[in-house]
């Protein structure tokens, strides 16, 4: 996208892109240098961005229709030993700050392997009323923190995937096939003090439209856990009938020992917890001051840059 190209780098204040009505066929890169980068569409139904990239012929993060990421500056300091290495990190800079609104992101290769259609690494970036298409692997929220207001995201295998501290409010999070095991996450976190982990807030988990008529032939699970420290937390949240009743999906050869699986709050046919896993670190809460730390506003430091986006937020419960 030649707007990106030409925007100024490192900027310090919003560069806004209006992306015009249309289906735009290509890759778009949002590298490192190019902070504040704010794509507006015309509406999630009339801008959309495309491409079908897929695994293997790319690496799974090459095949992202769109992707936000961070960029190293390498200097001399990179060379020091690794006592000094927080010293190095001064001269490593983040993408940060991508925003966009009113943009279907789509991955169009189809289902049987990974294809994204976005990817974030940008720390404190956020979506606003988009829509995220694809099978497997649709979104990578691959690192930093970000924030999704009122969009749409669908898939089948994983669909919510990455490494990154998101928080997902008032979304809806669509199984796209019937008579697959659906998936809707596969949380990254990868050591037990990093903020990483998914909060899926006042948020709708269920088939996708064209399947309501079919629901019975689609068996879903909240997740599953991509790494051993992997975090997700649904609350307040509608669960469709969709929902198997343990839950929570095993992935063989990964533990089950160190993850955090939260359910708190939520209603709907698929909410019910009295046959969920047994794994250590699953846990229906009841206690509201339990969730506190997994709000905007604790979780993802959200007051401090959510508001300057202009995307609404809720910053603690419902």
């Amino acid at each position: 996208m030649d707007a990106i190209a030409s925007a100024p780098i490192q900027s310090q204040s919003r560069y806004y892109i209006h992306v015009e009505a249309g289906i735009y066929e290509e890759i778009v890169e949002v590298w490192g240098n190019k902070t504040n980068i704010a794509l507006i569409g015309d509406g999630e139904n009339l801008t959309k961005i495309t491409m079908n990239r897929r695994f293997p012929e790319f690496k799974t993060y090459k095949t992202a229709t769109v992707f936000s990421q961070f960029m190293f500056f390498l200097t001399l300091s990179h060379l020091v030993i690794l006592p000094f290495y927080l010293k190095a990190l001064q001269s490593v800079s983040f993408c940060y700050r991508f925003m966009a609104k009113y943009i279907t992101f789509e991955n169009s290769a189809g289902e049987g392997s990974q294809a994204v259609a976005l990817m974030s690494e940008s720390d404190q970036s956020s979506f606003c009323r988009c829509s995220f298409l694809g099978y497997q692997d649709t979104l990578y929220a691959k690192s930093g923190k970000q924030f999704y207001k009122e969009c749409d995201i669908y898939g089948t295998v994983d669909f919510v995937f990455g490494d990154a501290a998101a928080v997902f409010q008032s979304c809806n999070l669509y199984a796209w096939l019937p008579n697959r095991i659906i998936t809707f996450t596969a949380q990254g976190k990868k050591i037990p003090n990093q903020v990483s982990g998914f909060v899926i807030q006042n948020s709708t988990l269920t088939a996708a439209p064209d399947l309501q008529s079919n629901k019975s032939q689609v068996h879903a699970f909240l997740g599953r856990p991509w790494f051993a420290w992997s975090t997700v937390i649904v609350m307040q949240s509608y669960l469709d009938s969709i929902i198997d009743p343990a839950g929570w999906y095993e992935w063989p050869g990964h533990r089950t020992d160190e993850l955090t699986y939260i359910e708190y709050g939520n209603w709907g046919p698929g909410a019910g917890t009295g046959r969920r896993i047994s794994w250590v670190g699953y846990k229906a809460l009841n206690q509201s001051e339990e969730v506190i730390p997994f709000t905007v506003s604790k979780f993802i430091t959200g007051d401090s840059w959510i508001p300057e986006t202009g995307v609404p937020y809720t910053s603690s419960l419902y």
